[in-house]
């Protein structure tokens, strides 16, 4: 008797669920790394590289102890860009101000949550960044407090940090830095409820208004 083998059935779908599940991780790593290496330089890049395994596999970790750990580099940049900036000369620093006005982008999260985001910032002449927003799905927040330098020797655009107050009753402490060659900010970040991740922010030209109305 000839037995005829049962045809191999692929799910095309799932492939297809797969493959848009990788290409969204490669571009969470791909931000990440880009954010890191403006923001914390080499040491950044090799923490975020060796830790990548462990994320990915979905190994168990400290939601607190990340958030505290970004919120203590946060705190931290603030007050090298506060003395960066007294150093440097106002002039300098008025022509190398980041805009202020409205940015759009979109973050890229490690819990598969990615997000549109638009954000109203103002770079104050004092060294001080104050703004508001609102994310896609987390809603809305004001920053409260920031800083912003552009250290006259400098050969990349202005650095900032953030920390961000949600209406939902939780925070997000960001480190960026401006892209000199488009001014769209790059930036690392991670909140309280123990999501981390990555955001592009771009200048937005269209006179869209958010909130507060």
């Amino acid at each position: 008797m000839v037995v005829t083998p049962t045809p191999a059935v692929t799910d095309l779908s799932y492939n297809r669920v797969l493959a848009t599940d990788r290409a969204f991780h490669d571009g969470l790593w791909a931000g990440r790394i880009e954010a890191a290496a403006l923001v914390g330089g080499a040491y950044y890049v090799n923490y975020i590289m060796n830790n990548r395994g462990d994320e990915e596999e979905g190994a168990s970790y400290d939601h607190n102890r990340v958030y505290n750990r970004e919120l203590t580099g946060t705190r931290q940049l603030m007050r090298t860009l506060e003395a960066e900036f007294e150093q440097t000369d106002p002039l300098v620093s008025s022509i190398q101000a980041p805009d202020s006005g409205e940015y759009v982008g979109d973050s890229a999260e490690d819990d598969d949550g990615d997000q549109s985001v638009v954000t109203h910032l103002k770079f104050e002449k004092d060294g001080l960044i104050s703004g508001w927003g609102q994310d896609g799905v987390d809603g809305r927040y004001t920053i409260k407090e920031g800083r912003w330098s552009s250290a006259e020797k400098g050969t990349g655009g202005a650095r900032v940090a953030w920390i961000e107050s949600y209406d939902d009753g939780f925070e997000v402490a960001l480190r960026g830095q401006v892209r000199k060659s488009d001014g769209a900010i790059l930036g690392m970040w991670a909140s309280s409820r123990g999501v981390s991740g990555s955001v592009k922010l771009e200048k937005d030209r269209s006179g869209m208004k958010i909130w507060p109305a």
